[in-house]
């Protein structure tokens, strides 16, 4: 009997510092393993959104290409833009199918912050095609970068190059405090043409045409005042005209330049 008590403190003293290691390493672990809720997941990469209302109009002997800039991404996050390719295919307009391949030359790089030589203009952004030919027919993609240099989604349009319709003639301006009041003649249409309005172009002095006229609609009348400007501030003007050809809509060339200064 005093054998048995001899030795039971002992094993009861092992068991109970067993006990507490046992719960000891379980807090840890517990401990350890808060804040995770799975294996680390990979880092997927976000999907930018495709440009949208993209529009494609000839403008004398150029296209204007136009698109607004994507405000998200796929999943409704920040985007992370940096700029945007154009790419172009070039294509027969009486044989080729236009929309079975996928234009692959590149042909300019803009950055968001500067796209030149395109413009920005609030949400949207212009650039021209000065390389075109009459009777050919050319497909775009507009196709938004990300920051690692990844190629998102891409918007594509295509139209075919038209002889270019007469300008309006005769432009002339007349200086007023302030404001400048303009008037120019119609052109003579060739049969098969409808007069849709004209187009007016400002710029300050020495400074580029816009790619964005004055007017938001076409005119309807063949004289404008223009109103806001600055005295003592050089002014140039150009006026061009808006025709229909039934199945597309077609912008002529620019008259010839007028510069004055409101007084």
């Amino acid at each position: 009997m005093r054998f048995f008590r001899l030795f039971a403190f002992p094993v009861t003293s092992i068991l109970r510092a067993a006990l507490l290691v046992t719960i000891s390493f379980s807090l840890v672990v517990s401990l350890s393993a808060c804040g995770k809720k799975g294996p680390v997941r990979p880092k997927v990469a976000i999907q930018l959104k495709a440009p949208t209302d993209v529009t494609l109009q000839q403008q004398g002997n150029l296209f204007v290409l136009g698109w607004t800039i994507p405000s998200d991404n796929h999943d409704g996050s920040a985007e992370d833009l940096t700029g945007f390719i154009i790419k172009r295919l070039t294509y027969n307009a009486t044989e080729d199918c236009p929309t079975c391949r996928t234009p692959e030359e590149e042909v300019a790089e803009l950055s968001i912050k500067d796209p030149a030589p395109g413009q920005r203009i609030g949400d949207r952004i212009y650039w021209r095609d000065f390389d075109i030919r009459e009777g050919t027919g050319y497909r775009y993609a507009i196709v938004p970068v990300t920051l690692g240099n990844i190629e998102a989604p891409f918007a594509t349009i295509h139209l075919e190059v038209r002889q270019s319709p007469p300008a309006p003639t005769g432009l002339k301006a007349e200086s007023g405090d302030g404001q400048i009041a303009l008037q120019w003649n119609a052109p003579t249409l060739p049969e098969g043409l409808e007069l849709l309005g004209y187009n007016l172009y400002r710029r300050q002095a020495k400074r580029p045409f816009p790619i964005v006229p004055v007017n938001v609609k076409p005119l309807q009348e063949t004289h404008l005042l223009d109103r806001g400007l600055d005295n003592g501030r050089a002014y140039e003007y150009r006026v061009s005209a808006l025709v229909s050809t039934g199945s597309q809509q077609l912008e002529s060339m620019a008259s010839p330049g007028v510069l004055i200064t409101p007084q």
